[in-house]
């Protein structure tokens, strides 16, 4: 994967974002975001790309959220006409786990003024990993409707692929009920232009869409 200078510059300003998260954090260690029963509302923007071949360059993506704080549940104490069918299982579920929805808005390639524009929509679940400092990485896997559109190319085509995404970052309290974090994304999508397009190509049947973002979260 080659990486443009832009990239690189966004690498260094997430990395210095990373350390002021993680400074910042500590004075909001005692007010956990991370509760069962709380909900977090989003706003997340950075950048975008399609990694097929004659996509182009990236572009600018943004979102908007949700994720609600699972309750844990004991699976020995499930109850079924008033037995516990699962009594000899000691495992508890959806410890550390959200369940959610975003809706993004990505300009996957661009050649002047033409765009390759991608909509996904998602169901997500994610699981938050303890961590040493009160920033917390995650892992999330999510599945949805992902709308896609070639603008401005004299040949324009829009559709809509189903599709399966991998997400890890972090977030990281930097005030009482507000959080900051990073996000990254990884899906395998459809991204074959038929017919061919006179601006993006052929495309490829299956292409790595994948994106770096910012985010913002209030918690409650």
């Amino acid at each position: 994967m080659i990486f443009t200078k832009r990239w690189m510059n966004l690498a260094g300003a997430l990395a210095v974002l990373a350390c002021s998260c993680l400074a910042a954090s500590a004075a909001y260690a005692d007010d956990d975001p991370w509760d069962a029963g709380s909900n977090w509302m989003y706003l997340r923007g950075g950048l975008a790309r399609n990694a097929a071949s004659g996509a182009g360059n990236g572009g600018a993506g943004y979102g908007i959220g949700f994720r609600h704080m699972l309750k844990p549940s004991k699976v020995n104490k499930w109850e079924v006409l008033g037995i516990k069918p699962l009594g000899f299982l000691r495992w508890t579920l959806f410890k550390d786990w959200s369940v959610g929805g975003f809706v993004e808005y990505d300009v996957l390639g661009r050649y002047g003024t033409a765009q390759d524009v991608e909509v996904p929509v998602a169901l997500e679940m994610t699981r938050y990993l303890r961590w040493k400092s009160a920033a917390r990485p995650y892992i999330t896997l999510g599945s949805g409707p992902f709308y896609r559109k070639l603008y401005k190319t004299g040949q324009d085509f829009s559709r809509v692929k189903t599709s399966g995404f991998l997400a890890t970052g972090f977030d990281a309290p930097v005030a009482t009920h507000q959080m900051l974090g990073f996000d990254m994304r990884y899906a395998r999508v459809a991204s074959e232009n038929i017919p061919v397009n006179p601006v993006f190509g052929p495309g490829e049947p299956k292409a790595t869409h994948w994106s770096l973002k910012l985010s913002y979260a209030i918690t409650y």
